[in-house]
């Protein structure tokens, strides 16, 4: 296979992984980028939005856009049996859920994880989409407009192969190293107070992270736990590997919209950090996407 690939990133209405509003797609043939495109997309889960402050599509927006059915028949049109690569898993994440709702398990498209590439190649304290553009002085890009997106992963992806001299889809993730499957991920690891990191002296006292108590709960897709940790301990955060008297800030990986139903269980650390907010202590409890947008904030 020679470097073909389709780059796609999807935005979503609210915290559903199935509520996609937008596709962005960038094909790319032979290593050269033949075309960028994107459109808005009818959220399979309704007009529920939450999340136009961060990407600017509302429910006007998608009034009479492609349902995702069409969408799904447009991308297998597009890809043309080409693997599709993500900027991270979220997006293979909204895939999967979209097609659960409505049409069922559909395997007929690959995805690829463009971030796993990166954190291999990339020594950067951060693997952000945007902050990865800046490292390899690529075009000023909208982050969250999903074309943008699309076509940043594409150029990132080039320039990987570029760098390396490698010139086939197969090659290229065949670098990543295989995750051992013995049972245990690295972000479950136990770690001593004295392991994790501390806050960065010289950090922005005006930014929302810092002198706030941060623990993480499950796995996030954006980053591994010890790279988001070293991430809030940089805007100022104290990271605690446990929910205590002292945690301000919870984020909560693995999302599930039926997580926060009644009767549903709840991780550990959520539970304890539920419990402790019913007693009157300020805490508060945050999804994957909203620490994100924390995170970016200038």
């Amino acid at each position: 296979m020679s470097l073909s690939f389709v780059a796609i990133d999807f935005e979503t209405a609210n915290f559903d992984r199935a509520s996609v509003c937008a596709v962005g797609i960038t094909k790319v043939i032979d290593g050269v980028v033949a075309s960028t495109t994107a459109w808005y997309v009818e959220p399979p889960t309704g007009l529920d939005f939450t999340n136009t402050y961060l990407h600017g599509i509302g429910p006007g927006d998608v009034d009479g856009a492609p349902t995702w059915p069409d969408t799904l028949d447009r991308l297998h049109a597009v890809s043309e049996g080409l693997p599709l690569v993500a900027y991270s898993p979220f997006d293979k994440g909204v895939y999967n859920a979209a097609n659960a709702l409505v049409e069922g398990p559909d395997p007929r498209l690959t995805f690829l994880d463009a971030l796993a590439v990166v954190r291999h190649h990339c020594n950067l304290p951060s693997h952000r989409l945007p902050l990865v553009v800046e490292h390899f002085k690529l075009p000023d890009f909208h982050h969250h407009e999903a074309g943008a997106d699309s076509l940043a992963c594409a150029l990132i992806t080039l320039r990987i192969a570029d760098e390396r001299g490698i010139d086939t889809v197969d090659e290229l993730w065949a670098t990543v190293p295989v995750r051992p499957k013995n049972g245990v991920r690295a972000g479950r690891q136990y770690q001593r107070k004295a392991d994790l990191p501390q806050p960065a002296a010289e950090a922005d006292p005006t930014h929302p992270l810092f002198g706030e108590v941060v623990c993480f709960s499950g796995d996030l897709d954006s980053y591994t736990r010890t790279e988001a940790q070293i991430l809030v301990a940089s805007f100022g955060a104290v990271v605690s590997g446990n929910v205590t008297k002292k945690t301000t800030l919870v984020v909560m990986g693995g999302f599930d919209p039926a997580t926060l139903r009644p009767g549903t269980t709840l991780s550990g650390k959520v539970q304890r950090a539920k419990d402790l907010a019913a007693g009157g202590q300020p805490i508060e409890i945050v999804t994957e996407q909203t620490f994100l947008e924390i995170v970016a904030v200038p």
